[in-house]
């Protein structure tokens, strides 16, 4: 049996205390550290493979006249820029081979409370957030309408050798 006398409640406490501390260290380097090497193998900031301008189109023929086409795996639409200037001038064109620096990607979150943004509103063409009703053009762009202070983020497109 211990003998009460080997440890005292002054330095129990005292001992208690710095493992506490150590390991309120140890979660705060830890969590530290794993931010030093994200994860972008999948889910936000990682590169997506939509698919060939064939089956966008196959998908959503509307887009080689300017309505976006909803890329789910990555929760965002993929604009064709010229052909969707044109839809929102009201003078529709179609473009069925966009180049790369002619598209845009937009994330569907919306940039105020990060609720998920519907598909363009055909009847004035914008895209409407459904919790506080910011609106943005065809772009992404905000409009003046809504809670939201800039518009909707936009990704890099590349376009592969293979289409």
């Amino acid at each position: 049996m211990l003998d009460p006398r080997t440890l005292s409640r002054r330095s129990f406490m005292r001992r208690m205390l710095g493992a506490g501390v150590g390991l309120l260290s140890l979660e705060f380097v830890g969590g530290s550290l794993a931010f030093l090497w994200p994860n972008i193998t999948d889910g936000f900031g990682a590169t997506f493979r939509v698919g060939r301008l064939a089956d966008i189109l196959a998908a959503q023929p509307k887009f080689a006249q300017g309505y976006p086409y909803s890329f789910s795996a990555a929760r965002s639409f993929l604009v064709n820029v010229p052909a969707a200037l044109a839809l929102a001038s009201g003078v529709p064109i179609e473009m069925t081979s966009p180049a790369a620096d002619e598209m845009i990607a937009l994330w569907r979150k919306c940039p105020h409370l990060g609720c998920m943004v519907p598909d363009l509103c055909e009847s004035v063409k914008r895209f409407q957030c459904r919790c506080h009703g910011s609106t943005f053009n065809i772009l992404g762009e905000k409009l003046e309408k809504g809670p939201a202070e800039r518009g909707m983020d936009r990704f890099a497109v590349f376009i592969e050798a293979d289409g």
